[in-house]
């Protein structure tokens, strides 16, 4: 493993996740309203949902978290840094510190889900491990790396 950048912080880490999370969950927000116009209301007359109501959920959730696949995979893929970690000065690296593969990313963003599930334990294996990795960094074979105080050229003027 490079050590030109030092492991991000787990502080650092939640901060670019809740950044990030009110920017998915307007894109979440954009995706609903766009399939209640389409599909039109699921409620009845009297306002109760229909029975069928769960099947539907579903797929909304379906919807929403291969939306947030993507929003990761591409900036993962394409930039290393969510605009959360930008934010924060942070970012995803292989190994060698360069770009995810599209497949280190997939992996990088299913085995996070795996990880925060469990009240995001997963996260929370950074506390533990010498490196500060957690439980997704392990398993994809990537880290979050802190870029330093002025990483941004417009910083430095």
């Amino acid at each position: 493993m490079s050590d030109t950048f030092p492991n991000a912080s787990l502080k650092r880490r939640f901060a670019a996740i809740l950044y990030d999370f009110f920017l998915i969950f307007a894109f979440w927000a954009i995706t609903l309203v766009v399939l209640q116009y389409a599909l039109g209301s699921v409620a009845n007359v009297d306002g109760q949902l229909p029975d069928k109501q769960p099947l539907a959920t579903i797929w909304v959730q379906l919807i929403c978290y291969t939306e947030t696949l993507l929003f990761y995979l591409y900036f993962w893929r394409v930039k290393g840094q969510t605009l959360g970690m930008q934010v924060w000065k942070i970012r995803t690296v292989n190994e060698t510190e360069e770009l995810l593969s599209i497949r280190q990313a997939i992996v990088r963003f299913l085995a996070a889900t795996l990880a925060m599930a469990p009240f995001g334990l997963g996260l929370f294996w950074a506390l533990i491990d010498k490196d500060r990795r957690a439980a997704q960094d392990i398993w994809s074979h990537s880290r979050v790396v802190y870029l330093g105080d002025k990483p941004y050229t417009s910083e430095r003027r």
